[in-house]
Protein backbone atom coordinates (compact mmCIF):
# COMPACT_ATOMS: atom_id res chain seq x y z
CA UNK A 1 0.00 0.00 0.00
CA UNK A 2 1.08 3.58 -0.58
CA UNK A 3 1.20 6.17 2.21
CA UNK A 4 -2.31 7.51 1.59
CA UNK A 5 -3.85 4.04 1.63
CA UNK A 6 -1.96 3.16 4.82
CA UNK A 7 -3.28 6.31 6.53
CA UNK A 8 -6.90 5.73 5.43
CA UNK A 9 -6.98 2.03 6.30
CA UNK A 10 -5.03 2.65 9.50
CA UNK A 11 -7.58 5.28 10.54
CA UNK A 12 -10.51 2.94 9.80
CA UNK A 13 -8.93 0.11 11.80
CA UNK A 14 -8.23 2.57 14.64
CA UNK A 15 -11.87 3.55 14.90
CA UNK A 16 -12.98 -0.11 14.70
CA UNK A 17 -10.63 -0.90 17.58
CA UNK A 18 -11.93 2.05 19.56
CA UNK A 19 -15.59 1.12 19.08
CA UNK A 20 -14.83 -2.48 20.07
CA UNK A 21 -12.87 -1.34 23.11
CA UNK A 22 -15.63 1.00 24.27
CA UNK A 23 -18.48 -1.47 23.81
CA UNK A 24 -16.64 -4.41 25.37
CA UNK A 25 -15.26 -2.18 28.12
CA UNK A 26 -18.71 -0.98 29.10
CA UNK A 27 -20.02 -4.54 29.21
CA UNK A 28 -16.92 -6.22 30.62
CA UNK A 29 -15.54 -3.75 33.18
CA UNK A 30 -18.42 -3.79 35.73
CA UNK A 31 -18.63 -7.58 35.50
CA UNK A 32 -14.87 -7.89 35.98
CA UNK A 33 -14.89 -5.54 39.00
CA UNK A 34 -17.74 -7.55 40.50
CA UNK A 35 -15.73 -10.76 40.02
CA UNK A 36 -12.45 -9.58 41.56
CA UNK A 37 -13.87 -6.99 43.99
CA UNK A 38 -13.61 -3.22 44.29
CA UNK A 39 -10.51 -3.38 46.52
CA UNK A 40 -8.56 -5.73 44.19
CA UNK A 41 -9.47 -3.60 41.17
CA UNK A 42 -8.16 -0.55 43.03
CA UNK A 43 -4.92 -2.46 43.69
CA UNK A 44 -4.59 -3.32 39.98
CA UNK A 45 -5.03 0.33 38.98
CA UNK A 46 -2.57 1.39 41.68
CA UNK A 47 0.15 -1.04 40.53
CA UNK A 48 -0.14 -0.13 36.83
CA UNK A 49 -0.14 3.61 37.61
CA UNK A 50 2.79 3.22 40.03
CA UNK A 51 4.95 1.25 37.58
CA UNK A 52 4.30 3.75 34.79
CA UNK A 53 6.69 6.17 36.50
CA UNK A 54 9.58 3.73 36.31
CA UNK A 55 9.00 2.20 32.87
CA UNK A 56 8.74 4.80 30.12
CA UNK A 57 10.72 5.25 26.93
CA UNK A 58 11.99 8.71 27.92
CA UNK A 59 10.89 10.13 24.58
CA UNK A 60 13.18 7.88 22.57
CA UNK A 61 10.31 6.14 20.75
CA UNK A 62 9.09 9.36 19.14
CA UNK A 63 12.67 10.50 18.60
CA UNK A 64 13.49 7.28 16.76
CA UNK A 65 10.40 7.70 14.55
CA UNK A 66 11.52 11.21 13.63
CA UNK A 67 15.11 10.23 12.79
CA UNK A 68 14.05 7.11 10.88
CA UNK A 69 11.54 9.11 8.82
CA UNK A 70 14.34 11.51 7.91
CA UNK A 71 16.80 8.74 7.00
CA UNK A 72 14.17 6.85 5.03
CA UNK A 73 13.22 9.99 3.06
CA UNK A 74 16.90 10.55 2.25
CA UNK A 75 17.36 6.85 1.27
CA UNK A 76 20.02 6.17 3.91
CA UNK A 77 19.35 2.58 5.07
CA UNK A 78 22.78 2.19 6.68
CA UNK A 79 22.04 5.09 9.05
CA UNK A 80 18.75 3.42 10.03
CA UNK A 81 20.57 0.22 10.99
CA UNK A 82 23.26 2.13 12.86
CA UNK A 83 20.82 4.24 14.84
CA UNK A 84 18.71 1.21 15.83
CA UNK A 85 21.85 -0.58 17.01
CA UNK A 86 22.88 2.42 19.08
CA UNK A 87 19.45 2.93 20.63
CA UNK A 88 19.01 -0.79 21.34
CA UNK A 89 22.13 -0.79 23.53
CA UNK A 90 20.99 2.44 25.20
CA UNK A 91 17.60 0.88 26.02
CA UNK A 92 19.29 -2.17 27.55
CA UNK A 93 21.40 0.10 29.75
CA UNK A 94 18.32 1.99 30.96
CA UNK A 95 16.55 -1.34 31.52
CA UNK A 96 19.31 -2.39 33.91
CA UNK A 97 18.90 0.83 35.90
CA UNK A 98 15.13 0.33 36.03
CA UNK A 99 15.63 -3.22 37.35
CA UNK A 100 17.76 -1.94 40.21
CA UNK A 101 15.22 0.79 41.00
CA UNK A 102 12.26 -1.62 41.05
CA UNK A 103 14.13 -4.01 43.38
CA UNK A 104 14.90 -1.19 45.84
CA UNK A 105 11.31 0.14 45.74
CA UNK A 106 9.92 -3.35 46.43
CA UNK A 107 11.40 -3.34 49.95
CA UNK A 108 9.77 0.01 50.80
CA UNK A 109 6.20 -0.66 49.58
CA UNK A 110 4.78 -0.79 53.15
CA UNK A 111 6.30 2.61 53.92
CA UNK A 112 4.93 4.22 50.74
CA UNK A 113 1.30 3.03 50.76
CA UNK A 114 0.44 3.44 54.42
CA UNK A 115 -3.33 3.43 53.79
CA UNK A 116 -3.28 -0.17 52.45
CA UNK A 117 -4.13 -3.04 54.79
CA UNK A 118 -1.61 -5.87 55.42
CA UNK A 119 -3.63 -8.17 53.11
CA UNK A 120 -3.67 -5.51 50.37
CA UNK A 121 0.10 -4.99 50.78
CA UNK A 122 0.75 -8.70 50.21
CA UNK A 123 -1.45 -8.73 47.09
CA UNK A 124 0.21 -5.53 45.87
CA UNK A 125 3.66 -7.14 46.13
CA UNK A 126 2.66 -10.17 44.03
CA UNK A 127 1.00 -8.03 41.35
CA UNK A 128 4.02 -5.70 41.46
CA UNK A 129 6.37 -8.60 40.70
CA UNK A 130 4.27 -9.86 37.76
CA UNK A 131 3.66 -6.45 36.20
CA UNK A 132 7.21 -5.29 36.91
CA UNK A 133 8.65 -8.40 35.25
CA UNK A 134 6.60 -7.78 32.10
CA UNK A 135 7.63 -4.13 32.09
CA UNK A 136 11.29 -5.07 32.14
CA UNK A 137 10.80 -7.57 29.28
CA UNK A 138 8.83 -5.11 27.13
CA UNK A 139 10.92 -1.98 27.75
CA UNK A 140 13.74 -2.71 25.24
CA UNK A 141 11.11 -3.23 22.51
CA UNK A 142 9.42 0.16 22.94
CA UNK A 143 11.02 1.57 19.73
CA UNK A 144 9.07 -0.94 17.60
CA UNK A 145 6.09 1.40 17.23
CA UNK A 146 8.37 4.23 16.17
CA UNK A 147 9.92 2.01 13.49
CA UNK A 148 6.48 0.97 12.20
CA UNK A 149 5.39 4.62 12.01
CA UNK A 150 8.58 5.63 10.18
CA UNK A 151 8.03 2.86 7.61
CA UNK A 152 4.33 3.85 7.42
CA UNK A 153 3.13 0.38 8.45
CA UNK A 154 0.02 1.87 10.05
CA UNK A 155 -2.23 -1.09 9.22
CA UNK A 156 -0.13 -3.59 11.18
CA UNK A 157 0.25 -1.11 14.05
CA UNK A 158 -3.52 -0.74 14.39
CA UNK A 159 -4.23 -4.44 13.82
CA UNK A 160 -1.97 -5.22 16.77
CA UNK A 161 -4.12 -2.90 18.89
CA UNK A 162 -7.22 -4.91 17.97
CA UNK A 163 -5.50 -8.26 18.57
CA UNK A 164 -4.36 -7.05 21.98
CA UNK A 165 -7.79 -5.80 23.06
CA UNK A 166 -9.71 -8.84 21.81
CA UNK A 167 -7.19 -11.31 23.24
CA UNK A 168 -7.13 -9.74 26.71
CA UNK A 169 -10.93 -9.62 26.99
CA UNK A 170 -11.49 -13.20 25.78
CA UNK A 171 -8.79 -14.71 28.01
CA UNK A 172 -9.89 -12.67 31.03
CA UNK A 173 -13.50 -13.79 30.69
CA UNK A 174 -12.35 -17.42 30.54
CA UNK A 175 -10.02 -16.95 33.54
CA UNK A 176 -12.67 -15.25 35.69
CA UNK A 177 -15.26 -17.91 34.85
CA UNK A 178 -12.74 -20.54 35.97
CA UNK A 179 -12.35 -18.75 39.30
CA UNK A 180 -9.04 -16.91 38.76
CA UNK A 181 -9.04 -13.28 39.89
CA UNK A 182 -6.55 -10.43 40.38
CA UNK A 183 -3.35 -12.30 39.52
CA UNK A 184 -4.88 -13.66 36.29
CA UNK A 185 -5.80 -10.10 35.24
CA UNK A 186 -2.18 -8.99 35.48
CA UNK A 187 -0.68 -12.19 34.01
CA UNK A 188 -2.96 -12.19 30.95
CA UNK A 189 -2.19 -8.53 30.20
CA UNK A 190 1.52 -9.40 30.36
CA UNK A 191 1.19 -12.51 28.15
CA UNK A 192 -0.76 -10.66 25.43
CA UNK A 193 1.74 -7.80 25.57
CA UNK A 194 4.62 -10.21 24.94
CA UNK A 195 2.71 -11.80 22.04
CA UNK A 196 2.17 -8.39 20.39
CA UNK A 197 5.87 -7.58 20.76
CA UNK A 198 6.67 -10.87 19.01
CA UNK A 199 4.32 -10.10 16.11
CA UNK A 200 5.79 -6.63 15.55
CA UNK A 201 9.38 -7.87 15.80
CA UNK A 202 8.76 -10.77 13.40
CA UNK A 203 7.02 -8.47 10.87
CA UNK A 204 9.83 -5.92 10.91
CA UNK A 205 12.49 -8.60 10.52
CA UNK A 206 10.70 -10.17 7.53
CA UNK A 207 9.04 -7.21 5.77
CA UNK A 208 11.58 -4.42 6.12
CA UNK A 209 15.26 -4.19 5.12
CA UNK A 210 16.31 -3.43 8.71
CA UNK A 211 19.50 -5.15 9.87
CA UNK A 212 20.41 -3.75 13.27
CA UNK A 213 24.09 -2.82 13.54
CA UNK A 214 24.91 -3.58 17.19
CA UNK A 215 28.58 -2.80 16.66
CA UNK A 216 27.99 0.85 15.70
CA UNK A 217 29.19 3.53 18.13
CA UNK A 218 28.76 7.27 17.86
CA UNK A 219 28.88 9.74 20.74
CA UNK A 220 27.68 12.48 18.40
CA UNK A 221 24.52 10.64 17.30
CA UNK A 222 23.84 9.48 20.86
CA UNK A 223 24.15 13.08 22.01
CA UNK A 224 21.68 14.21 19.36
CA UNK A 225 19.20 11.49 20.37
CA UNK A 226 19.47 12.33 24.06
CA UNK A 227 19.21 16.07 23.39
CA UNK A 228 16.13 15.69 21.20
CA UNK A 229 14.43 13.15 23.47
CA UNK A 230 15.07 15.17 26.64
CA UNK A 231 12.04 17.41 26.24
CA UNK A 232 9.86 14.53 25.05
CA UNK A 233 10.91 12.69 28.21
CA UNK A 234 10.00 15.67 30.40
CA UNK A 235 6.58 15.79 28.71
CA UNK A 236 6.09 12.05 29.30
CA UNK A 237 6.96 12.34 32.99
CA UNK A 238 4.72 15.39 33.39
CA UNK A 239 1.80 13.62 31.68
CA UNK A 240 2.09 10.76 34.15
CA UNK A 241 2.24 13.22 37.05
CA UNK A 242 -0.94 14.87 35.79
CA UNK A 243 -3.37 11.91 35.80
CA UNK A 244 -1.55 8.66 36.57
CA UNK A 245 -0.25 9.98 39.88
CA UNK A 246 -3.81 10.35 41.22
CA UNK A 247 -4.12 6.65 42.20
CA UNK A 248 -0.70 6.96 43.87
CA UNK A 249 -1.89 9.98 45.89
CA UNK A 250 -5.16 8.26 46.79
CA UNK A 251 -3.23 5.14 47.83
CA UNK A 252 -1.33 7.30 50.31
CA UNK A 253 -4.17 9.42 51.74
CA UNK A 254 -7.52 7.74 50.90
CA UNK A 255 -7.37 3.98 50.16
CA UNK A 256 -8.37 1.52 47.44
CA UNK A 257 -12.11 2.38 47.23
CA UNK A 258 -11.39 5.97 46.22
CA UNK A 259 -8.86 4.63 43.69
CA UNK A 260 -11.61 2.45 42.18
CA UNK A 261 -13.99 5.45 42.00
CA UNK A 262 -11.30 7.55 40.31
CA UNK A 263 -10.41 4.71 37.94
CA UNK A 264 -13.83 4.94 36.26
CA UNK A 265 -12.97 8.51 35.36
CA UNK A 266 -9.61 7.32 33.99
CA UNK A 267 -11.39 4.69 31.85
CA UNK A 268 -13.81 7.19 30.28
CA UNK A 269 -11.10 9.83 29.85
CA UNK A 270 -8.96 7.15 28.22
CA UNK A 271 -11.72 6.29 25.74
CA UNK A 272 -12.11 9.98 24.89
CA UNK A 273 -8.34 10.42 24.46
CA UNK A 274 -8.08 7.27 22.32
CA UNK A 275 -10.95 8.40 20.10
CA UNK A 276 -9.31 11.76 19.53
CA UNK A 277 -5.86 10.21 18.94
CA UNK A 278 -6.95 7.45 16.59
CA UNK A 279 -5.07 9.33 13.88
CA UNK A 280 -2.07 10.00 16.13
CA UNK A 281 1.20 9.48 14.31
CA UNK A 282 -0.44 9.17 10.92
CA UNK A 283 0.21 12.83 10.05
CA UNK A 284 3.87 13.02 11.12
CA UNK A 285 5.17 12.49 7.54
CA UNK A 286 2.58 14.98 6.19
CA UNK A 287 3.47 17.71 8.69
CA UNK A 288 7.18 17.10 8.00
CA UNK A 289 6.54 17.67 4.28
CA UNK A 290 4.53 20.85 4.91
CA UNK A 291 7.34 22.23 7.08
CA UNK A 292 9.63 22.31 4.01
CA UNK A 293 7.17 24.28 1.86
CA UNK A 294 6.63 28.00 1.48
CA UNK A 295 3.85 29.57 3.55
CA UNK A 296 4.08 26.48 5.72
CA UNK A 297 2.49 27.96 8.87
CA UNK A 298 -0.67 28.83 6.94
CA UNK A 299 -0.86 25.34 5.42
CA UNK A 300 -0.18 23.64 8.76
CA UNK A 301 -2.96 25.72 10.32
CA UNK A 302 -5.26 24.60 7.49
CA UNK A 303 -4.40 20.95 8.25
CA UNK A 304 -4.89 21.64 11.96
CA UNK A 305 -8.37 23.00 11.24
CA UNK A 306 -9.37 20.10 8.96
CA UNK A 307 -8.21 17.40 11.36
CA UNK A 308 -9.41 19.34 14.41
CA UNK A 309 -12.93 19.68 13.03
CA UNK A 310 -13.17 15.95 12.30
CA UNK A 311 -11.97 15.20 15.82
CA UNK A 312 -14.40 17.74 17.27
CA UNK A 313 -17.36 16.34 15.32
CA UNK A 314 -16.57 12.77 16.43
CA UNK A 315 -15.88 13.76 20.05
CA UNK A 316 -18.73 16.25 20.32
CA UNK A 317 -21.39 13.57 20.62
CA UNK A 318 -19.37 11.63 23.20
CA UNK A 319 -18.69 14.67 25.37
CA UNK A 320 -22.21 16.05 25.16
CA UNK A 321 -23.60 12.61 25.91
CA UNK A 322 -21.40 12.28 29.00
CA UNK A 323 -22.39 15.73 30.28
CA UNK A 324 -26.12 15.10 29.82
CA UNK A 325 -26.48 11.36 30.36
CA UNK A 326 -23.28 10.56 32.23
CA UNK A 327 -24.69 10.33 35.75
CA UNK A 328 -27.47 7.95 34.75
CA UNK A 329 -24.98 5.95 32.72
CA UNK A 330 -22.48 5.53 35.59
CA UNK A 331 -25.20 4.35 37.99
CA UNK A 332 -26.68 1.91 35.45
CA UNK A 333 -23.21 0.73 34.41
CA UNK A 334 -21.32 0.45 37.69
CA UNK A 335 -23.98 0.83 40.39
CA UNK A 336 -24.86 3.62 42.83
CA UNK A 337 -21.58 3.08 44.71
CA UNK A 338 -19.75 4.72 41.80
CA UNK A 339 -22.08 7.74 41.37
CA UNK A 340 -19.27 10.09 42.42
CA UNK A 341 -17.30 8.92 39.37
CA UNK A 342 -19.59 11.05 37.16
CA UNK A 343 -18.10 14.29 38.51
CA UNK A 344 -14.58 12.86 38.17
CA UNK A 345 -15.36 12.05 34.52
CA UNK A 346 -16.59 15.58 33.78
CA UNK A 347 -13.54 17.23 35.36
CA UNK A 348 -11.18 14.96 33.42
CA UNK A 349 -12.77 15.21 29.96
CA UNK A 350 -14.02 18.79 29.63
CA UNK A 351 -10.60 20.38 28.94
CA UNK A 352 -10.23 17.86 26.10
CA UNK A 353 -12.94 19.75 24.22
CA UNK A 354 -10.07 22.03 23.20
CA UNK A 355 -6.82 20.14 23.79
CA UNK A 356 -7.82 16.99 21.90
CA UNK A 357 -8.49 18.90 18.69
CA UNK A 358 -4.93 20.26 18.49
CA UNK A 359 -2.87 17.14 17.75
CA UNK A 360 -1.47 18.68 14.54
CA UNK A 361 -0.05 21.62 16.50
CA UNK A 362 1.75 19.21 18.84
CA UNK A 363 3.05 17.20 15.88
CA UNK A 364 4.42 20.43 14.39
CA UNK A 365 6.24 21.22 17.65
CA UNK A 366 7.79 17.78 17.37
CA UNK A 367 8.85 18.31 13.75
CA UNK A 368 10.53 21.68 14.40
CA UNK A 369 12.11 20.44 17.66
CA UNK A 370 10.46 23.08 19.86
CA UNK A 371 9.09 20.69 22.48
CA UNK A 372 10.62 22.66 25.35
CA UNK A 373 7.59 24.94 25.37
CA UNK A 374 5.19 22.03 25.82
CA UNK A 375 7.49 20.44 28.40
CA UNK A 376 7.56 23.57 30.59
CA UNK A 377 3.78 23.95 30.32
CA UNK A 378 3.21 20.26 31.19
CA UNK A 379 5.53 20.45 34.19
CA UNK A 380 3.66 23.51 35.45
CA UNK A 381 0.31 21.77 35.02
CA UNK A 382 1.52 18.66 36.82
CA UNK A 383 3.01 20.54 39.77
CA UNK A 384 -0.17 22.57 40.20
CA UNK A 385 -2.31 19.43 39.92
CA UNK A 386 -0.25 17.48 42.48
CA UNK A 387 -0.31 20.36 45.00
CA UNK A 388 -4.09 20.81 44.74
CA UNK A 389 -4.65 17.03 44.82
CA UNK A 390 -2.62 16.53 48.00
CA UNK A 391 -4.54 19.39 49.66
CA UNK A 392 -8.03 18.21 48.64
CA UNK A 393 -7.75 14.39 48.39
CA UNK A 394 -7.62 13.71 52.18
CA UNK A 395 -11.05 15.38 52.50
CA UNK A 396 -12.69 14.80 49.11
CA UNK A 397 -10.97 11.62 47.86
CA UNK A 398 -11.25 11.05 44.11
CA UNK A 399 -13.02 14.39 43.59
CA UNK A 400 -10.09 16.24 45.16
CA UNK A 401 -7.66 14.72 42.64
CA UNK A 402 -10.05 15.45 39.76
CA UNK A 403 -10.30 19.12 40.77
CA UNK A 404 -6.50 19.34 40.87
CA UNK A 405 -6.17 17.82 37.38
CA UNK A 406 -8.89 20.07 35.94
CA UNK A 407 -7.27 23.21 37.36
CA UNK A 408 -3.82 22.33 36.05
CA UNK A 409 -5.12 21.33 32.62
CA UNK A 410 -7.23 24.45 32.07
CA UNK A 411 -4.62 26.95 33.21
CA UNK A 412 -1.61 25.35 31.53
CA UNK A 413 -2.70 23.03 28.71
CA UNK A 414 -5.61 25.10 27.41
CA UNK A 415 -4.60 28.71 28.08
CA UNK A 416 -0.82 28.30 28.25
CA UNK A 417 -0.32 26.02 25.23
CA UNK A 418 -2.57 28.05 22.96
CA UNK A 419 -0.60 31.18 23.87
CA UNK A 420 2.59 29.29 22.89
CA UNK A 421 1.09 28.05 19.61
CA UNK A 422 -0.04 31.57 18.74
CA UNK A 423 2.71 33.89 19.97
CA UNK A 424 5.83 31.70 19.92
CA UNK A 425 5.21 29.18 17.13
CA UNK A 426 3.17 31.67 15.06
CA UNK A 427 0.33 29.31 14.14
CA UNK A 428 -2.93 31.08 13.31
CA UNK A 429 -4.72 30.14 16.55
CA UNK A 430 -7.53 32.75 16.42
CA UNK A 431 -8.38 31.49 12.92
CA UNK A 432 -8.21 27.91 14.18
CA UNK A 433 -10.81 28.56 16.88
CA UNK A 434 -13.03 30.55 14.55
CA UNK A 435 -13.05 28.01 11.72
CA UNK A 436 -12.91 24.88 13.88
CA UNK A 437 -15.52 25.73 16.52
CA UNK A 438 -17.72 28.58 15.35
CA UNK A 439 -20.00 26.71 12.93
CA UNK A 440 -20.38 23.74 15.30
CA UNK A 441 -21.22 25.58 18.53
CA UNK A 442 -24.88 26.01 17.54
CA UNK A 443 -25.34 22.28 16.99
CA UNK A 444 -23.63 21.53 20.31
CA UNK A 445 -25.84 23.96 22.27
CA UNK A 446 -29.01 22.61 20.61
CA UNK A 447 -28.03 19.02 21.43
CA UNK A 448 -27.24 19.92 25.04
CA UNK A 449 -30.63 21.61 25.39
CA UNK A 450 -32.47 18.62 23.94
CA UNK A 451 -30.47 16.32 26.23
CA UNK A 452 -31.47 18.20 29.37
CA UNK A 453 -35.11 18.16 28.24
CA UNK A 454 -34.88 14.38 27.73
CA UNK A 455 -33.48 14.04 31.25
CA UNK A 456 -36.31 16.11 32.69
CA UNK A 457 -39.17 14.33 30.92
CA UNK A 458 -37.67 10.83 30.54
CA UNK A 459 -35.56 9.87 33.57
CA UNK A 460 -33.84 6.57 32.78
CA UNK A 461 -34.38 3.92 35.42
CA UNK A 462 -33.74 0.99 33.10
CA UNK A 463 -31.13 0.22 30.49
CA UNK A 464 -33.76 0.07 27.73
CA UNK A 465 -35.05 3.57 28.48
CA UNK A 466 -31.48 4.87 28.74
CA UNK A 467 -30.62 3.29 25.36
CA UNK A 468 -33.63 5.01 23.79
CA UNK A 469 -32.42 8.35 25.12
CA UNK A 470 -28.95 7.70 23.69
CA UNK A 471 -30.41 6.91 20.27
CA UNK A 472 -32.67 9.98 20.29
CA UNK A 473 -29.85 12.29 21.38
CA UNK A 474 -27.46 10.79 18.81
CA UNK A 475 -29.95 11.22 15.96
CA UNK A 476 -30.62 14.82 16.95
CA UNK A 477 -26.87 15.50 17.15
CA UNK A 478 -26.20 14.00 13.71
CA UNK A 479 -29.07 15.94 12.11
CA UNK A 480 -28.18 19.26 13.75
CA UNK A 481 -24.46 18.93 12.93
CA UNK A 482 -25.23 17.93 9.34
CA UNK A 483 -27.56 20.86 8.64
CA UNK A 484 -25.98 23.59 10.76
CA UNK A 485 -22.33 22.65 11.29
CA UNK A 486 -20.72 20.72 8.45
CA UNK A 487 -19.00 22.34 5.50
CA UNK A 488 -19.69 21.17 1.97
CA UNK A 489 -16.35 19.33 1.69
CA UNK A 490 -16.95 17.59 5.02
CA UNK A 491 -20.37 16.42 3.86
CA UNK A 492 -18.76 15.00 0.73
CA UNK A 493 -16.13 13.25 2.85
CA UNK A 494 -18.73 11.57 5.07
CA UNK A 495 -20.88 10.71 2.04
CA UNK A 496 -17.95 9.07 0.26
CA UNK A 497 -17.09 7.01 3.34
CA UNK A 498 -20.71 5.86 3.73
CA UNK A 499 -21.01 5.05 0.02
CA UNK A 500 -17.81 2.99 0.09
CA UNK A 501 -18.99 1.08 3.15
CA UNK A 502 -22.39 0.49 1.54
CA UNK A 503 -20.75 -0.74 -1.67
CA UNK A 504 -18.52 -3.18 0.22
CA UNK A 505 -21.50 -4.46 2.22
CA UNK A 506 -23.54 -4.88 -0.99
CA UNK A 507 -20.73 -6.80 -2.69
CA UNK A 508 -20.53 -9.19 0.23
Amino acid sequence: MNSSQQIKLGAIISYIAIVFNIIVGFLYTPWMIKQIGKSDYGLYILVTAFLSYFVMDFGLGQTIARFLSKYKANNEPEKINQMLGLTSKFYLLINGLILITLIVVYFFIENIFIELSPVEIEKFKIVYLIAGGFSLISFPFMPLDGVLIAYERFVLLKLCDIISKVGIVILMIIALLLGYKLYALVAINAAIGILIIGIKFFYLSKKTPIKIDFGFKSKKLLGELVKFSFWVSIIGIAQRLLINIAPFILGIVSGTEQIAIFSIGIIIEGYTWTLAHALNGLFLPKVSQLDTQKNNLHEITNLMIRVGRIQLIVMGLLMIGLVVLGQEFVVLWMGSGFSESYYVILLLILPGFITLTQEIAYTYLFVINELRYRAVIFVGASILSVIISFILAPHYGAMGCAIGIFSGTMLCHVIGMNFIYWKKIKLEIPRFFKECYYSLIGAFVLTLSVGFLLNYFLPAETLIRFSCKVVLLSLFYIISVWFTGLRADEKELFKSVLLKLAAKFKNK
